[in-house]
């Protein structure tokens, strides 16, 4: 047997004797065997037939030949091994059959009993491990792409983090300068974390910090913001497209959302309810202005709403 699994083998060849014999050497190996009587007609089973795992092909038949075969398999299937018939005389055309695509070629004589089976097996373990091989690359790239997300994101709260913001406000600016949009940044921190945190403890303020996270982004997501978590207390949300008066309502409606939340400490019982303060600034930039304009006048927006007293939204 040429292979521990079942295997399909479509032989095309327009002598039937040739077609015979080649399914007959194939099948007391353990081989399924369709049959075609020329090219054209092996397409149609080839497409129709899922389970096909090779193709045995002469070069010389009618409608379709041998080549003209490879180059239609070809066109839609870069990995279904091709084995070419061929006799002496015809081993330079065997030879144009492999570089366009075949896999082997065998001579028609005596020995095929023996060669057929050996070039199955070999093209087949050819086939098998450049799959495999694949595979281990798709799964690489995948295990890559994820940890390329993940060094984006805060391992805290599963927002993003100060390293994606860095490069998000780069992008998101140079869209609102081509599209001449407004952008908007609202920074946000918790009232009095520090004294939280020691009162409470840092476990304490770490269920808000994730609770702040989810219910920011909740709301945030609808207005396709980027929230970012950008340290310790404090986050960060890019709005592109949005008019520091409608970040405005947005900020208000944030503020309005975490004055509600009630975080319970799983280990004492306790409730705790809690403040936010909300540093708003927009403008629509042009090629000349500074993205870090932005988180400037956000930031001093943020601390003149602490000085007036907490909890509020203040506009740059």
């Amino acid at each position: 047997m040429v292979n521990k699994r079942e295997i399909a083998v479509l032989v095309v060849d327009d002598d039937r004797f040739v077609r015979e014999m080649i399914s007959e050497i194939l099948i007391d190996q353990g081989v399924s065997v369709f049959q075609a009587e020329n090219g054209r007609n092996a397409l149609v089973i080839f497409s129709k037939h899922e389970k096909i795992d090779i193709i045995v092909t002469d070069i010389h038949m009618p409608e379709l030949d041998g080549l003209g075969l490879v180059d239609a398999i070809r066109e839609t299937d870069k990995d279904t091994p091709i084995i070419i018939l061929t006799v002496n005389s015809d081993i330079e055309t065997a030879v144009e059959a492999i570089r366009k695509g075949a896999d082997d070629y065998i001579l028609k004589g005596s020995a095929i009993g023996d060669t057929l089976p050996l070039s199955v097996a070999k093209v087949l373990e050819i086939y098998d491990l450049k799959i495999q091989n694949r595979e281990l690359l798709q799964d690489l790239s995948a295990k890559n792409a994820e940890l390329e997300k993940l060094a984006f994101l805060d391992g805290l709260t599963g927002i993003f983090n100060r390293r994606y913001y860095d490069l998000t406000l780069i992008t998101k600016w140079g869209s609102a300068i081509r599209e001449k949009s407004p952008i908007s940044m609202i920074i946000t921190d918790v009232d009095y974390f520090k004294q939280l945190n020691d009162v409470l403890g840092h476990h304490y303020g770490d269920l808000c910090l994730k609770r702040i996270a989810k219910t920011l982004y909740s709301l945030l997501i609808q207005s396709n913001a980027i929230l970012v978590r950008y340290g310790g207390d404090e986050f960060i949300a890019i709005l592109q497209g949005k008019a520091p008066e409608a970040t405005r309502e947005i900020a208000e409606k944030m503020r309005t959302l975490i004055e509600q939340e009630k975080i319970v400490d799983p280990e004492t019982g306790q409730i705790k309810q809690f403040t936010m303060s909300f540093g708003v600034y927009g403008l629509v930039p042009d090629a000349n202005s500074d993205p870090e304009i932005l988180f400037e006048n956000a930031d001093k927006a943020l601390y003149e709403a602490k000085k007036q007293g907490r909890n509020r939204v203040n506009v740059g």
